[in-house]
């Protein structure tokens, strides 16, 4: 009886959302030296760094109305891991934190008494303890680091206005690094960071929760939100548990930094078109931040970077957006699981001013583009590809990328196009070179063919790293679906990206080892010990061999 009273509640309050005014913030915190200089390990949050990096956005967001908050992922101190002996675990969700005059302690009860006092509905991303978990390591094949009965996690955390604790989501997908490094093992008050020579764990510390955990609940002005963090926006789990619980807004703190942090917005932006979600972004590194709603017609607040300059020496930026909770998501059906073989790709350099329809195949994918209404110049690379990429997923993708990219690569890739292996050959830099931007005065048509794939995700940048405006989204072409791209800007690059997502979507690795194949040893899914990857394949050969980059 008690459940059925709950799920009416829940849908009376839903029925009862209201427009929100939502903020996120950009950039990590800014940290005075008398904080940085003294001894952190005190708490994860010093009362110095709560008052520099968390008083001030969260009074500002009270006096300009706003409804929620949402902080970076990991915002706190550089190197919170050598602090090994942790505060008091944090409580269970719906637990008070700040009781009316009761004098606080812990971090997180003083982040929850400045939401209860400014009435701002705040999520904080931290590295937090909790129990260990079991392993090993499904990437680097050693047991997740213990200390004694805890093990430090990737956490988002939500504080609600009544001083509440909301919901703690705990991040399942730990990110891991692309490309191998030498002599990256370092050891450091005991704990081992980026360990091994294969690879880089920028959650490096961090245990993976065991399952994917689907983490919702419902704000003070009625609309249900789900959290994930960072490198959980590319895979299925837990979004589609989310959507099914009746999510329509989704929380995400990541740090996605790199040369090419900037080119994330555009896979943000499609996330939130093709899951018709609202998504807020707050990137703790430099691009990457922003609020993208459903509707694509909507504009977003993107955040472009977060970099000084000396008339703002203050990096930190703050995006601000009313939104109102979409009516439905969309929930594609669940596939079978996808082939597991190493990715192939095909590429081919196109002139932006002829006019031809050019198509190229893969097993699994077929795409078509036609350029006979775009009118534009330009040269650029029109590519398709299939497979397990390295993150583990099956994707297969038709996409189109200026040359103009190329003149600085492999730097300024975008940083999906080095997850779905988007070849690049030194033929191509070549040909590549002092080619003018990518513009084009009509729309190119291009239409992806995929079979086993049951997620769409539409992608689209210009070379300012801006997302053109109305947002890339897909329509459905018979048994294709076709790329709808402004191209009121000079083009950076145009995909469709197709995954083939299962319910509880974890990376795929071929007899139990992640990630796929690299450069390094063309000829089976094992490791070469100790190489190093060519980013850019040498020649065009390359193209046509099932491997894969890490």
């Amino acid at each position: 009886m008690t459940s059925i009273w709950l799920v009416l509640l829940e849908l009376y309050l839903a029925a009862a959302s209201r427009p929100y005014r939502a903020r996120v913030v950009a950039g990590n915190p800014i940290v005075p030296k008398s904080c940085a200089d003294r001894n952190h390990c005190e708490s994860v949050f010093p009362d110095c760094l709560i008052n520099a990096s968390l008083a001030g956005p969260i009074k500002k967001a009270a006096e300009d109305q706003v409804d929620i908050l949402v902080f970076p992922e990991a915002y706190g101190p550089d190197d919170p891991y050598s602090c090994t002996k942790p505060d008091t675990l944090l409580p269970a969700p719906g637990t008070m934190l700040c009781p009316d005059g009761v004098a606080v302690t812990s971090w997180w009860a003083k982040v929850a008494c400045l939401a209860k006092q400014h009435r701002v509905l705040v999520v904080l991303g931290v590295y937090d303890w909790g129990a260990c978990t079991p392993g090993p390591d499904p990437f680097l094949h050693r047991p997740f680091q213990c200390f004694g009965n805890l093990t430090m996690f990737n956490k988002a955390v939500a504080f609600g206005i009544d001083g509440t604790l909301l919901a703690v989501h705990h991040k399942h997908h730990l990110a891991h690094s692309l490309l191998p490094k030498e002599n990256i093992s370092q050891k450091r008050d005991g704990l081992v960071y980026n360990p091994g020579p294969l690879g880089v764990y920028n959650d490096d510390v961090c245990a993976a929760w065991p399952v994917p955990d689907s983490t919702t609940f419902m704000s003070h002005f009625g609309v249900k939100f789900g959290m994930i963090i960072c490198h959980e926006i590319n895979f299925a789990s837990p979004v589609r548990s989310m959507i099914k619980e009746g999510v329509r807004d989704v929380i995400f703190p990541t740090q996605w930094g790199g040369s090419y942090g900037g080119y994330f917005g555009g896979t943000q932006s499609g996330f939130a078109v093709a899951h018709q979600v609202n998504l807020l972004s707050a990137n703790g590194m430099n691009g990457g931040s922003g609020i993208w709603p459903a509707d694509p017609n909507k504009p977003p607040v993107q955040i472009i970077s977060t970099e000084t300059t000396p008339d703002d020496p203050t990096p930190q930026r703050f995006g601000t957006l009313d939104l109102e909770s979409p009516a439905a998501a969309k929930l594609p059906p669940v596939m079978a699981p996808a082939p597991v073989h190493p990715l192939r790709s095909k590429t081919r350099l196109l002139e932006a001013s002829h006019m031809p329809t050019t198509e190229l195949s893969l097993p699994e994918v077929h795409c078509q583009l036609d350029l006979h209404d775009a009118g534009g110049k330009g040269l650029f690379l029109f590519g398709t590809s299939a497979g397990i990429n390295v993150v583990g997923m099956f994707e297969a993708s038709c996409w189109i990328l200026s040359c103009e990219n190329l003149q600085q690569a492999p730097r300024m890739i975008p940083d999906f196009a080095r997850i779905a292996f988007w070849p690049v050959t030194e033929e191509d830099l070549a040909a590549c070179k002092g080619a003018a931007p990518l513009t084009f005065t009509g729309t190119p048509k291009l239409e992806i063919t995929a079979p086993g794939s049951n997620f769409f995700l539409p992608v689209g940048q210009c070379q300012d790293t801006s997302v053109p405006t109305p947002r890339p989204r897909t329509e459905a072409a018979g048994v294709a679906h076709r790329l709808m791209l402004a191209t009121q800007c000079p083009l950076s690059f145009g995909a469709i990206r197709s995954f083939s997502q299962v319910e509880f979507e974890d990376p795929q690795c071929p007899s139990g080892f992640c990630p796929s194949p690299t450069l390094c040893n063309d000829s089976s899914w094992e490791w070469k010990f100790g190489a190093w990857c060519e980013i850019v394949p040498r020649n065009l050969s390359d193209l046509e061999v099932a491997q894969l980059f890490v």
